[in-house]
């Protein structure tokens, strides 16, 4: 079937114009999956938005598959933005999107939400031969890729993906991204009376001091850094 035309700048500019700070991604996500249904698509939203505090699941949209060879594919991007300081304004000036309003544009992650959309009509419309797509779109990515974390990835028929979240030059392929553990110790230590038996105290204090000391800190190896703090 033919997929009706779709203006991606005038969606773009649509989807930035609406408020989507973590956890509250319902508009995007409805407006979204609104124009992947007008292609004829169907558009399954999971329960995870419950469980990760956001009024919005994870889409999931599939393009069947149209050849019996090649990989089947996925595309993934996040539907949320850094939380707003300002009005959304967005505004085309000297063939540049800003925002008028003196804040974020929301381009992160709109940009690759509006580009997946157009890849799926443009391969709708022109009946582009394809193993099989699947389209991603997550809630809360900026306070920690929850909604990643609570999808359940078996549904996922691909065999290789691409997420669209980076501002590197087009072409550019991330291979890794930082990932961060954390870890919490507690000293405990030892009263003792400071005039008649002081050495039977212990300082939490000075623990902790040798502790930090004893840390290998800075760049461990190729891969990882260690601080304190």
């Amino acid at each position: 079937m033919s997929g009706p035309a779709v203006d991606p700048l005038g969606l773009f500019l649509e989807l930035c114009a609406i408020p989507s700070p973590p956890g509250d991604e319902r508009a995007v996500a409805d407006r979204v999956t609104a124009e992947l249904r007008e292609l004829g698509l169907e558009v399954d939203e999971d329960d995870a938005g419950g469980r990760i505090g956001s009024n919005a699941g994870n889409l999931l949209c599939r393009l069947p598959g149209r050849v019996a060879d090649g990989t089947p594919l996925f595309l993934c991007a996040h539907l949320d933005t850094v939380p707003l300081q300002g009005a959304l304004e967005p505004v085309v000036e000297d063939g540049v999107v800003r925002n008028a309003g003196g804040t974020i544009l929301g381009a992160d992650n709109k940009a690759a939400v509006v580009a997946m959309v157009e890849a799926a009509r443009r391969v709708v419309a022109e009946g582009r031969p394809h193993a099989g797509i699947e389209l991603v779109f997550t809630p809360k990515e900026e306070v920690g890729l929850l909604g990643a974390g609570a999808f359940d990835h078996t549904r996922l028929e691909a065999e290789l993906g691409y997420v669209y979240d980076s501002a590197a030059p087009i072409g550019s392929v991330v291979l890794g991204a930082p990932y961060g553990r954390t870890i919490s110790a507690r000293f405990h230590g030892r009263a003792a009376h400071a005039g008649i038996a002081p050495e039977e105290g212990r300082s939490a204090l000075a623990a902790a001091a040798r502790a930090v000391a004893d840390l290998r800190l800075g760049r461990l190896d190729e891969e990882t850094t260690a601080n304190v703090g």
